[in-house]
């Protein structure tokens, strides 16, 4: 008798998470965001994240961001409109409980109190924890997190985890309106160079003029890009790569949200006549919200190469946008910048 109990206890367990895989509504009324793979299809890509609309019998359930690590396996940030989950291949119980730390920091029960706790469900391999706005909010603040399910550890890098949320809740807003092609399952898609680039992006110091420090972006013997800033004046850097050159400010304020793009003026010594540009809210690599300038590598003479080292101070100006700042060194600074982007590949 005992033995047979155990039996029927292991297929319980067994098609538990089958079921679950086949699209059937969860506890709460929702969906898991690992329910219906064969109705997953592309939404949008954003900062190395690819994001995905789930549909179940036919009808909208669910959306989520997809990072994949450098040894393949992804991790995934969604939302049903209910419940906001954290999903990585890992199997475990349905009613597994574990920790999730980000920077080292706990997260669980309220991320700037410490606790670590965190709980959540389990179905087709996935171990999925239930996420809060605290614990939200750390992920998009965060730069490594680590999710501990019984006595396995998944860590993964959140680069680009801001513009992902932000994109899940324009596609769950939008019941994934816009989605392309059913996808493929994620063990079978394979990153792109540019997913893969905030991954293995690291700077490396190549140089420094005055108080500016110039650094190569690197994916191990391969230089992406090169930046420059001046550590004096943390608002404002320059970045280089084999096609466009950007340059990124932040005022400290809002700005606007990420994504959007809006005009602005550029000024420069007073008594110039001021420039039209456009810029683009990003993500940096810290996390935190910059204003992007673009200007391609062959469109000749530009701000980067002319404006910039052959003046004294910047200007900013636009909707929620004011930045004025000082551009002593810049010359020599971006002498060396340039030399820089001789060994981009």
């Amino acid at each position: 008798m005992s033995n047979l109990r155990c039996l029927v206890l292991s297929v319980s367990f067994a098609l538990a998470p089958l079921g679950s895989a086949m699209g059937q509504q969860n506890d709460y009324g929702g969906y898991d965001i690992v329910s219906s793979p064969h109705g997953e299809s592309d939404y949008a890509e954003t900062r190395g994240w690819r994001v995905f609309a789930g549909r179940v019998g036919g009808r909208f359930g669910y959306c989520f961001a997809e990072s994949v690590r450098s040894d393949g396996s992804a991790v995934r940030l969604g939302w049903d409109g209910q419940q906001w989950q954290l999903a990585v291949p890992i199997a475990s119980r349905p009613d597994w409980e574990g920790t999730l730390q980000i920077d080292g920091a706990g997260s669980g029960q309220g991320y700037r109190r410490g606790g670590d706790f965190i709980s959540g469900t389990a179905a087709g391999g996935w171990t999925i924890a239930w996420l809060g706005e605290a614990e939200l909010d750390g992920l998009r603040q965060g730069a490594i997190a680590v999710l501990g399910v019984g006595r396995a550890d998944y860590d993964f890098r959140l680069s680009g985890s801001t513009a992902a949320i932000l994109k899940v809740k324009e596609c769950v807003g939008r019941s994934g309106a816009g989605a392309g092609q059913a996808a493929a399952p994620a063990a079978s898609r394979s990153p792109s160079p540019e997913d893969a680039m905030p991954e293995e992006a690291t700077p490396v110091g190549f140089g420094k003029a005055g108080s500016w420090v110039i650094n190569e972006i690197r994916a191990g013997d391969r230089v992406l890009a090169c930046e420059v800033y001046d550590t004096t004046k943390p608002g404002l850097r320059f970045e280089i790569d084999s096609e466009n050159s950007y340059i990124d400010f932040k005022d400290g304020g809002e700005m606007g949200d990420l994504g959007e793009r809006k005009p602005i003026r550029i000024l420069f010594d007073p008594g110039d006549e001021p420039s039209q540009s456009e810029v683009e809210i990003v993500e940096g690599r810290d996390g935190e919200k910059w204003a992007r300038i673009t200007e391609g590598r062959m469109d000749g003479p530009g701000l980067l190469d002319d404006a910039v080292p052959n003046s004294g101070q910047t200007s900013f100006i636009g909707q929620n946008i004011i930045l004025e700042t000082g551009l002593e060194g810049s010359n020599r600074a971006l002498d060396v910048f340039f030399e820089c982007s001789n060994g981009i590949r």
